[in-house]
């Protein structure tokens, strides 16, 4: 477990976020601060588990941030694409 997969979710969730409220803009601004937020919460918290060597919390938390992201499965740029 490490703070790259964690960072790599988090990037990539991001960019949708941003290219979403873009999309919607000016109504998707509330549903990005609140989506992000999220995502953000989720990518520290895996950080901190991985600094704390709590790999059980770690890879919760990247399940967490993994679900998030596979709400674009089907983008391209989607880290489980990329890694393969």
């Amino acid at each position: 477990m490490s703070h790259q997969s964690g960072n790599l979710l988090f990037a990539f969730i991001d960019d949708r976020l941003d290219e979403r409220m873009r999309a919607d803009y000016p109504d998707g601004v509330a549903a990005y601060q609140e989506d992000w937020l999220k995502a953000h919460h989720l990518a520290l918290a895996h950080a901190d588990a991985v600094a704390a060597g709590d790999g059980e919390r770690a890879a919760q938390h990247l399940g967490q941030l993994q679900e998030l992201a596979d709400g674009w499965d089907d983008h391209p740029d989607h880290p489980v694409r990329t890694a393969a």
